[in-house]
Parts: C-alpha cells; structure tokens; sequence
C-alpha cells in the first residue's frame, strides 16, 4: 500500500517518464511548495551511500548547486523509510522524447549533452560521480535546457547493477568499468562514457552496440569498436562523429579527460560547422585541438574535385595529390609512433614509479600503465613483481585509512582494521610487547581471509612484528613497561607538569583495566590519578 505522508510532506501522484517508479509528487503540508519526494531502499538507513551516515549523504547532495542539476533540498528516514525531497521539474525525460521521435536533430541534442556536461564538471569538482547516466535521468524542463538527476543511483543499487546481473535499460549506458565492478568506475571518465551512448543514440536512435543481454553486450564491446555514427546518419557533422568515437572509447584513457573538455569539443564542433571547415581543410591547415581527426575521405574528394576541374599548372610540390601523399605519410608514421608499447616497454615505464617510496608515484604507476598492462597482458612474466606491488600499495592504502580513522575518530570498517588499531596504539604509546601480541594474534585470525583488505592488514602486521623483534631490547615485558610509565607519570608530577602526567595514567588505565595480570600496577596507576585530581 503506497503511502499518503512521510516526513513534513503529503504524497500524490508517481512523476511519469522517469527512470524509477518511487518518485512522487509531494507537497510541503506547511510550506505549499511542491517537490519530488524520492524514496530509497530500506537498507541505505544502515548501509551509508557515500558518508558514513545517511545525514552525511544527505549533505553530499545539497552541494550540487547548478542550473543544470535537479536541486536536492533535503532528506531524512521516517519509520524505517529514507527518502530526498529535490526539485520538481516540470518537463520530460529525454528517454520519452526519444521514445516519442526515435532520434533528434544533431544541434538539438548535442545541446543537451553541452547542458549536462557543464551540470558534470560542477559535480566532478564537488568530489561527485554520477555512474548511472541514463536518458530517463535527463529532464527537460518546459522552459527549455536540461536538468540532471540520480546522483544517488549508484549509491543505492551498487550490488544489483554490476555486471551480469545488469538490467539491460542500464547496462548500454554503462562504462565497462563500472560494468565490470572496478575501481576506476568511479572516476569521472565514466560519466562520459554514459553521455557517448546517449548522444549516439540520440543521433542515430540506435545503440552504439546492439545486444539483447549483458553477456551479448560484453562480447560486442570486445569484438570491435562501435560503428561510426555518420555511417547510419547521413547529416552527422564529421566533429561530431569524431566527439562520438572519443567518447566511446572502451579504454578509459583513450577517451576525453573531463567534463570540461567536452564541453570545449562541442563548443568547438558547432564552431567548425558554422565556418564550413572540413576535416581535410583542417587537417591540411595545420591545426590541432580536441577535435583533430583523420582526414575525411569524402572531404577530399570534393576538394579533390573541385581543384581538378580546372588545369593545374602548379609545381608538383604545391599539387592536390603530393600534398595528400605527405599527409597519409606523416599519418603513417604518426600513427605508428602512437602504437601501444609492448609488455617490456610498458613495465620498464612503470617499474621506476613502482620502485619509488613516494605513494603519489604508485599512484601514477597504477593509472598511466598498470591498469591498462593488467588488461592487455593478463598472462605477464611480470606477475611476481606486480604482486608484490600490489601488496605495498594495498598495505599503504590500508594503513592510511587507520591512520584517518583515528584522528577523526571514526570507527573501523572492518574487524581486521580495527584490530591492527588497536595493536598500533599499544606501539605508539610504546608497549612493543602487546602490540606484538596484538598483531600475532591478527595474522593468525586472518591469515587465510579471501578478502583484500584483511590480506592487506596481515601484511602491515607481520612488517610490524618484524620491526619490534629487530628493536626489542632484553628482558622487556609488559609489567616493566606499565612500570616505567608509572615512574614517568610520577616524574611529570612532581615537575608541576600535570596535564602530561595525566595523560600517560588516562593511557594506561584505557589500555590495561582488563588485563588481570597487570591489576596491582593498574590499581597504582588509578591512586596516582585520583592523586593528581585532588591536588
């Protein structure tokens, strides 16, 4: 049964044309402002979206302040139930344009896809992915322009929109890393995958890649690139074919960069068209831009044509044909310095980067060369190394986030990190005994986990528990340790310096009030303070 009121607003009607059906028209009861009232899976109430809490996603969103972004106001959970209250659009979808006129006029939708790139690059530069672009998730408002909606797509239905298991309305949209679950699917490069198969679709009224399940499209994508765009649309400006092809690129790297820069290519496209440039006049002019493309075949025969018709009396050297030939030359060898460099090539580029101390270096090594090596080389003598790199990467990555959690004072996200936390507060304050037990007592729990992460504080463990036992001095235990601490506490005080003293008794009480063998030194800590509370 669906409900009539949740929170301050009074439910009406389901909006039509849009991607889920759990958006309705609600109106603040007090305020008599209408907004759409979307409500989420149940589950996002203890499963946070991208905060730690649903307050903090919450927050997230209302940063997404733009023209071209369907506001969210607000939200909250009433009885179980979380919902957003965002901005009512009166309009319709893309999606029902397209189903209403199968395909649209090149400059009509390419201003659409301008609008949202431009709603993109200010929620790229807030920190925000989209990953669930769709036409249905583009609205187009009666007075004109584009608003986009759905940044909490991806939130909410992570674990049913992922490979295989994909509903097809969403699968073509997607980038294949964000179909394949990978990491990089939430990068802003895939968001303009998305608008690629929507201004594909929206030109030629076709899918870049036709398939019927998830698996056909997967083999499609891995058979050949998609077909270019101007072959089934006959008026498709050639810079628009070509903004098309950068688009779909299945390797991320190969596409455009960014947002903005896509924006910059429709710009320019449009810019070219109303000059009448053609690819091979540009092409012979020397230009370069976003936009650059091989010379247009049909382009030049026209130009061909058109300084054939009468005679030529020009040097050779200045003639249509030598001038082609050094072009499909410089071409040539153009495009065979840009051809991909092979397994050798590319680990000895990455091999200094993942040599070096410096985390940003393996950063670099994993987006300029890794991934793309994994992808290409799955079978690579190099396995060893780039396990072992993997390894220290993971174990920094793990190690940070401890290292935030602490200061934040946020709590762990696993059983393993929390672990390891607490074993690295026992070194830090300097009981290198109990820490080793501590991180012991890790390994062996954790040791045959499946999962990454745990593997990753295994590793930070044993690295720990082989510095301490290269460190460890003779006849060093905990009840010496406690001892020194108490003496140290003591020596604090009787300098005047009792807030320092105070803090090394709060320390050993947190650390050792369960520890039954300690309990008459625990007991001596415990008079100290109160010793040092009365004075």
């Amino acid at each position: 049964m669906q409900r009539s009121r949740i929170g301050p607003f009074a439910l009406e009607e389901t909006l039509d044309g849009l991607a889920e059906g759990n958006v309705l028209r609600g109106i603040h009861v007090e305020r008599k402002v209408s907004m759409a009232i979307k409500l989420l899976p149940t589950s996002l109430v203890n499963r946070p979206m991208g905060g730690n809490t649903f307050p903090e996603d919450v927050q997230l969103l209302k940063q997404l302040v733009h023209p071209n972004i369907a506001r969210y106001y607000g939200g909250a959970v009433d009885q179980g139930q979380p919902y957003l209250a965002l901005e009512l659009v009166e309009g319709e979808s893309l999606w029902k344009r397209l189903d209403r006129r199968d395909c649209l006029p090149w400059e009509m939708i390419a201003g659409i896809i301008d609008a949202v790139c431009e709603a993109l690059q200010h929620a790229h530069q807030a920190g925000l992915v989209h990953g669930r672009i769709t036409p249905k998730r583009i609205l187009l408002p009666e007075e004109g322009g584009a608003k986009l909606i759905g940044f909490d797509c991806a939130w909410a239905d992570r674990d049913e929109v992922l490979g295989l298991r994909c509903p097809m309305e969403v699968a073509h949209y997607l980038a294949p890393e964000v179909f394949r679950g990978k990491q990089s699917g939430s990068l802003p490069t895939c968001d303009l995958f998305s608008l690629g198969v929507i201004l594909y679709e929206g030109l030629s009224g076709e899918f870049p890649w036709p398939a019927e399940t998830p698996s056909q499209l997967v083999e499609a994508r891995r058979a050949s690139p998609a077909a270019r765009v101007s072959s089934k649309v006959l008026d498709c400006p050639v810079w628009l074919d070509v903004l098309v092809s950068k688009l779909l690129a299945v390797k991320r790297e190969d596409r455009l960069s960014s947002a903005e820069e896509t924006h910059r290519a429709i710009v320019d496209a449009k810019q070219k068209v109303a000059s009448g440039m053609g690819a091979a006049q540009h092409a012979w002019a020397g230009k370069q831009g976003t936009l650059t493309v091989d010379t247009d075949r049909s382009e030049l025969r026209q130009i061909h044509r058109q300084r054939t018709s009468r005679k030529d009396t020009s040097p050779f050297y200045e003639r249509v044909w030598f001038l082609a030939s050094c072009l499909v030359l410089v071409l040539g060898v153009g495009v065979w310095t840009l051809l991909p460099p092979g397994e050798d090539d590319l680990f000895a580029k990455a091999k200094p980067l993942m040599e070096s101390e410096s985390a940003l270096d393996w950063q670099r090594a994993e987006e300029r060369y890794l991934r793309s090596f994994r992808e290409r080389f799955p079978e690579t003598k190099y396995a060893e190394a780039l396990e072992e790199f993997d390894d220290r990467f993971a174990m920094h990555r793990a190690e940070k986030r401890v290292v935030n959690n602490q200061r934040l004072g946020r709590p762990p996200k696993s059983e393993s990190e929390r672990q390891y936390g607490e074993a690295r507060r026992y070194e830090q304050i300097g009981d290198r005994m109990t820490a080793w037990q501590k991180y012991e007592a890790l390994v062996q729990l954790f040791l045959k986990s499946p999962e990454a992460e745990d593997q990753a504080f295994v590793h930070l463990a044993e690295r720990q528990i082989r510095q301490i036992q290269a460190n460890r001095e003779e006849g060093e235990n905990q009840s010496t340790f406690v001892q020194k601490q108490l003496d140290r506490a003591q020596g604090l005080a009787d300098e005047g310096k009792l807030i320092e003293a105070r803090k090394v008794l709060d320390s050993l009480l947190s650390l050792y009030s369960e520890n039954q063998e300690l309990r008459p030194l625990v007991e001596r800590a415990r008079a100290q303070l109160q010793k040092l509370d009365g004075s």
